[in-house]
């Protein structure tokens, strides 16, 4: 069968032209490292690749609020840990004051609980990380900057220690709980990291806990603080306000206790999402790896290959263009 030169020449153009538009395709994915470099050269794995793409990052989202959520409830857990132990510490020099001791060991004894009371308060209106106080429940910035538990110190002044004033959130009640704040850690999951400690500090003013002068620990320590150091008062009457500050030390380390215990609890909550998360992203990332990216050992001996043929075509396109009948004459 004879073949026109035209046609040859036709055929051998198509040829090469083909072979670089694959070779330039294949570069463009081995630098690029995808093997889809439009959506048309697979539609369906370029659908597939946009759906793992899209989750992946709902994903990071959420890991970033897990983050978050981690560092709240860490920072929580520091600040009540460090309060428990101050009042411990309160209640262990209470628990050894007698009326009978001598008055230079009590008012010794009243110096600790005094500073005891100020380290408490200063906890209490502690500021996170983003200045915001932390357990103000929504009102995170208070007007003229006011810290939300407000208490004098009447001591040394021998008088009567006024109750606290707290100027966030109030908790209203134990079943309904106001002022704490939450993150979402997955998709319908949230963690609550923040808590309302108007009920530890004022639970006599919450509904469901009873009431008493002793429920308000700030001023149960500055009222302590000021009994022992109150030389008119009798050992009896020493004694019997001594037991009910221990009493009230002992209530609020009880509450305390419960609040540490939910953020332990929710700290594991958010460490098993955490790795749950971590480990769906993975297999999802590595899904979206084996859709898109290309094999680039592959991608590269193919290029060789073409590369070659597409050298040699040309060589020989070259030396065929050049023959004429009038070379045989």
């Amino acid at each position: 069968m004879r073949i026109s030169t035209l046609t040859y020449f036709t055929s051998s153009l198509a040829s090469m032209q083909d072979n670089q538009s694959q070779i330039a395709r294949l570069s463009a994915q081995i630098s690029t490292g995808q093997r889809m470099l439009s959506a048309k050269d697979d539609p369906l794995s370029a659908e597939k690749a946009l759906q793992l793409s899209g989750s992946i990052a709902v994903r990071t989202q959420y890991l970033a609020n897990q983050q978050k959520a981690t560092l709240a409830l860490n920072f929580e857990t520091t600040v009540l840990t460090a309060m428990n132990t101050t009042l411990t510490n309160a209640r262990a020099v209470l628990q050894q004051t007698n009326g009978s001791d001598a008055q230079a060991v009590r008012d010794q004894n009243a110096i600790q609980v005094a500073n005891a009371y100020l380290q408490v308060k200063d906890l209490a209106n502690t500021r996170d990380t983003e200045g915001h106080y932390l357990f103000a429940g929504f009102n995170t910035q208070l007007a003229g900057n006011n810290p939300p538990f407000q208490h004098t110190q009447v001591y040394p002044t021998i008088a009567a220690s006024g109750s606290t004033n707290y100027l966030g959130t109030p908790y209203v009640s134990l079943t309904a709980p106001q002022g704490v704040r939450s993150i979402t850690i997955d998709a319908g999951r949230s963690v609550q990291v923040t808590d309302n400690l108007d009920a530890v500090f004022q639970s006599g003013s919450v509904a469901g806990v009873a009431n008493g002068s002793t429920t308000d620990v700030l001023q149960s320590l500055d009222q302590i603080a000021i009994d022992m150091h109150d030389t008119s008062l009798t050992t009896a009457q020493v004694d019997a306000k001594v037991k009910i500050a221990v009493d009230a030390l002992t209530a609020t380390l009880d509450r305390i206790g419960g609040v540490r215990r939910r953020l332990a609890s929710a700290a594991l909550e958010v460490s098993d999402v955490q790795k749950t998360t971590t480990s769906l992203q993975l297999l999802e990332q590595n899904s979206l790896s084996d859709v898109s990216k290309v094999d680039q050992a592959a991608a590269i001996i193919e290029l060789q290959t073409r590369q070659t043929t597409l050298t040699a075509a040309q060589q020989v396109y070259a030396q065929t263009s050049k023959l004429s009948l009038f070379s045989f004459l």
